[in-house]
């Protein structure tokens, strides 16, 4: 396979995977949010904030995605650095295909996300002193996907 094929993949897959996990997420979150509302308008930010969490998944695939192309010269005008098929330029298309792989399936954080904010939203309509606590909820599911940004971050620096 040509390495760019690798490195389009990676770029792909890092931002079209966490960006689907996060429309999950927020949509499973957004529609306890619709039903909070709807029984007192005065829920309305608390849930907004909770119904936004699982959306910044899909912030770290693009990142990821304009750190792969900018690393592989598609973003920013250089050209394809890795175009000649050497076993080096495979390893590192291959590398970083591996940094889009990892922040997508990490970004998978965001379905479970959704649905502790979901509940955070029906607990919080019913006491609203409990907003930090189901906040802090929710942003625990956040870890793995910050790890897992983290982790491409150095794939993407060693080369």
């Amino acid at each position: 396979m040509d390495p760019i094929v690798y490195v389009a993949l990676g770029m792909a897959l890092g931002a079209g995977i966490a960006g689907a996990a996060s429309s999950f997420g927020v949509g499973i979150a957004g529609a306890a949010a619709a039903g909070a509302v709807a029984e007192d308008e005065k829920n309305f930010r608390n849930a907004l904030i909770l119904e936004g969490l699982p959306m910044t998944q899909s912030i770290y695939g693009l990142i990821t995605l304009f750190l792969i192309g900018m690393t592989a010269g598609i973003i920013g005008g250089g050209g394809f650095k890795f175009a000649e098929p050497t076993t080096q330029n495979l390893i590192k298309s291959a590398i970083l295909f591996g940094a889009g792989l990892l922040v997508g399936l990490t970004g998978l954080s965001a379905i479970p996300q959704g649905i502790i904010a979901s509940a955070g939203v029906g607990a919080v309509s019913k006491n609203p002193k409990t907003f930090t606590q189901n906040l802090i909820f929710a942003a625990m599911a956040e870890t793995m996907a910050i790890f897992g940004l983290v982790g491409a971050i150095i794939l993407i620096m060693s080369l």
